[in-house]
């Protein structure tokens, strides 16, 4: 046994172990280091990899996300540039109709075709009528193309001062005051007739007060017109400097008024302006606002006469006054109103609203512009003011000079006409952009 193990021990242990001073103790021989780095230049690699394309990833989604913000800008540029045009079109229109106006005076027909100049709604590109042949469809598509304008717009222009004006609730003319509080007080009576709903919400409340408020607003007394001091409406909601004792100057300002909500305020935007004419034009006004004009207009005569005024057959355009007041009576209307002082318009149009939308991919941008010819609001301003001292101070008429010629006079006044002719585009009283 010994033998074997002795033997074991030569084979297995011998190569192991060295010879020393000490051979109770072998000595342990050391293995060589192998040096190999190839796993970690592949780790290396590997993370360097995903770091470029990490980086390249973010660069492009940046990049990406310029590109559509920059386009959008462009659209949007575009877009607002394409309403400037249809704007500018617009105000083209107008200084034309104007100008053929104040040369021709009275001498303007009144069949309703002259005022296709500014009422005729304008579109680019333009839209082929039905009925239009191939070869007509074709060279308009091609100047289409030919225009530098590649982007879209569409315009409507439409007569402001055939709405009520607020500005005539702190008129000189007592008459006038009177009939344009009747008018708005006529709107709210006909929603509670019509509006079941809105009859019950309102069917106590005094909308004679919300319509003084609206006056004490402009007017420069301090006490109100519905008795005490008008500043009191406004302590409680915490406006110390209302009413401003002046003119509204953007009809959103009609908002702040004591006692306008909401509801009342989207029922009048319609109707009112604060850039009138000192009256209404029956020809261009809206069957609201020729309702509000007497209880005993409905909506059936309010319609007649919308029919009236598009139809050249059944008479076209209202001439004056006196036509007007006849037609509705013809139609059933029972008139309370004193028709030598109600103011009606038929002979000029001073105020329009523009409303010009341009496009251009998924841009759309709105200007609505009101122009106002100031001089003809002056002389509408003067002729109150004239009728209003000669009630208070009645003066004879003076004798015509004998031999005086009809004829100098209206050649001397169309002389005027032709003098007062405004330079330049029409005068600009408001403007938003949306």
């Amino acid at each position: 046994m010994k033998k074997i193990k002795f033997f074991l021990s030569k084979i297995f242990l011998t190569p192991l172990f060295e010879k020393s001073k000490t051979p109770r103790w072998p000595r342990l021989i050391p293995l060589k280091k192998v040096n190999n780095n190839k796993g970690i230049a592949l780790i290396t690699a590997i993370t360097a990899l995903t770091l470029m394309t990490y980086i390249a990833m973010e660069v492009t989604y940046d990049t990406q996300v310029e590109y559509v913000i920059n386009a959008e800008h462009l659209n949007r540029i575009k877009a607002y540039y394409a309403a400037r045009s249809g704007l500018d079109i617009s105000l083209l229109r107008i200084k034309i109709y104007q100008t053929l106006q104040q040369s021709l005076g009275k001498n303007l027909p009144n069949n309703g075709m002259v005022e296709q100049i500014w009422q005729f709604p304008l579109m680019w590109p333009l839209q082929l009528p039905d009925g239009l042949n191939e070869v007509d469809k074709d060279q308009i598509k091609d100047k289409t193309k030919e225009s530098l304008l590649d982007s879209s717009f569409s315009t409507v222009i439409s007569d402001e001062g055939s709405k009520i004006d607020l500005n005539n609730l702190v008129s000189p003319s007592e008459s006038l005051r009177e009939i344009t509080k009747k008018q708005i007080l006529t709107i709210f009576e006909n929603k509670v007739k019509s509006d079941e709903n809105f009859s019950k919400a309102h069917s106590g409340y005094r909308f004679e007060t919300l319509v003084n408020n609206i006056a004490d607003w402009m007017s420069s007394k301090n006490e109100s017109y519905n008795g005490g001091d008008k500043r009191s409406a406004y302590r409680n909601s915490g406006g110390e400097d209302y009413p401003p004792n002046r003119g509204f100057r953007t009809l959103q300002e009609v908002r702040l008024v004591a006692g306008m909500n909401d509801e009342f305020f989207r029922l009048l935007e319609p109707q009112i302006t604060i850039y009138g004419m000192r009256g209404i034009n029956p020809n261009t006004a809206s069957a609201e606002v020729i309702k509000s004009i007497d209880p005993t207009i409905t909506k059936e005569i309010a319609d007649e006469v919308i029919k009236r005024r598009a139809d050249m057959q059944l008479g076209g355009p209202f001439k004056d006054a006196n036509t007007f007041f006849e037609f509705l009576e013809q139609k059933g209307a029972r008139l309370s109103i004193n028709r030598d002082e109600f103011p009606i318009v038929t002979d000029s149009f001073s105020s329009f609203k523009i409303q010009s939308i341009g496009n251009f991919g998924s841009s759309k941008k709105e200007i609505e512009v009101i122009t106002l010819d100031l001089a003809k609001v002056a002389e509408r301003a003067g002729s109150i003011q004239s009728k209003v001292d000669e009630k208070n101070n009645p003066q004879p008429k003076p004798t015509p000079t004998p031999g005086a010629s009809s004829t100098s006079t209206s050649q001397n006044q169309t002389s005027s006409n032709k003098a007062s002719i405004p330079k330049g585009s029409p005068r600009i009283v408001y403007w938003s952009e949306k």
